[in-house]
């Protein structure tokens, strides 16, 4: 069970009798007061119950600025809860939920440490796009001299996966701010990458034969399939809490080489073949940020208040269609291109 730390110091007329602390749902607790005699309350909780009880603290305490919360990961904690116990604690709770959707466990980690996480990786800073510049001409010598290992060597450590999911978390909370930093990103990496793949194309003899570069010159619908699950695949990684690592790859296997491939093809002057690259680059940039969207919104995850609930069901709303409507267009274009 993944557990997570809540260090609440409340406001000064805080009562520690409170049932806000003394709740059956959390594994323990303790109060300790600092040298200005002022409580620190420490909840350890399971992780799916997070964002519950952030929920509920921020409510209690809107509106007063005299309160401070902070959420810590928990790597081990010693003694651990006992299996049975932790089995009669989870029946219990499921007993409790099983007619109430709303209260139900979120086999996720809490929102607002989701933000903070994605939030960190939306980069546009001089180190980002020194390692897409460093990812794009590894691939391009990959898809160049058709070896598979350098391309794959590109997608380790090419940062495509943060802005991407940041612009799918954005458009579901409505967060503008996060939205504009992820397309700012966003579109900074991939300018630079295609003008670098256009140069290199200028200046390097190319074989458009070669597997690796006929291979993103062409859509089918099995690259909308890889384009959806790469789009789950990465949103998952961050609502599980887990290392993003392995699955950025993934993501990065999607989008990058055929990117790659559209600028050494306009570059070297054949651009019915680039066409194709291109549009197979639109193709996974549709789906990825389709499936994120729709990912986050099965998990779950919505904004706290009314007005900004609102405003992120409304940015969701208008993004699933031009994303399902750009995305039939595709589909009708691959069906009668091999029809």
């Amino acid at each position: 069970m993944a557990l997570r730390l809540i260090k609440l110091i409340p406001p000064g007329n805080f009562d520690l009798d409170d049932e806000l602390v003394h709740r059956d749902d959390i594994v323990d607790r303790w109060i300790h007061k600092s040298d200005d005699n002022k409580p620190e309350i420490n909840m350890l909780v399971d992780v799916e119950l997070t964002e519950k009880i952030l929920g509920e603290i921020e409510s209690r305490f809107s509106g007063n600025d005299d309160y401070r919360l902070v959420l810590f990961p928990v790597a081990a904690t010693l003694p651990s809860q006992p299996a049975e116990e932790e089995k009669k604690k989870k029946e219990e709770e499921d007993r409790k939920s099983e007619n109430d959707s709303e209260k139900k466990r979120v086999k996720r980690i809490s929102r607002e440490e989701l933000y903070e996480d994605i939030k960190e990786v939306v980069d546009s800073s001089w180190v980002y796009l020194v390692l897409i510049a460093l990812s794009c001409v590894v691939a391009a010598n990959g898809l160049i001299r058709d070896s598979a290992a350098m391309v794959i060597g590109a997608m380790v450590i090419a940062p495509i996966l943060g802005p991407n999911v940041g612009l799918s978390l954005a458009t579901t909370l409505g967060d503008k701010g996060l939205m504009k930093r992820s397309l700012v990103s966003i579109t900074y990496g991939f300018f630079l990458v295609l003008a670098l793949s256009i140069l290199m194309g200028i200046f390097i003899t190319l074989d458009p034969d070669v597997y690796e570069i006929s291979s993103r010159t062409t859509v089918s619908f099995a690259d909308i399939a890889l384009g959806l699950a790469a789009g789950v695949a990465g949103c998952l990684s961050f609502t599980r809490g887990i290392s993003a690592a392995v699955i950025g790859v993934m993501v990065a296997v999607a989008l990058l080489p055929p990117l790659v491939a559209t600028g050494l093809l306009l570059g070297s002057g054949l651009y019915d073949l680039a066409l194709g690259a291109g549009l197979l680059t639109v193709t996974y940039i549709i789906c990825v940020n389709l499936s994120g969207v729709i990912t986050f919104l099965v998990q779950g995850i919505k904004p706290h208040s009314f007005t900004k609930k609102r405003e992120g069901e409304e940015f969701s709303r208008y993004a699933i269609i031009i994303w399902v409507s750009l995305l039939v267009m595709l589909s009708l274009i691959i069906y009668f291109q091999y029809s």
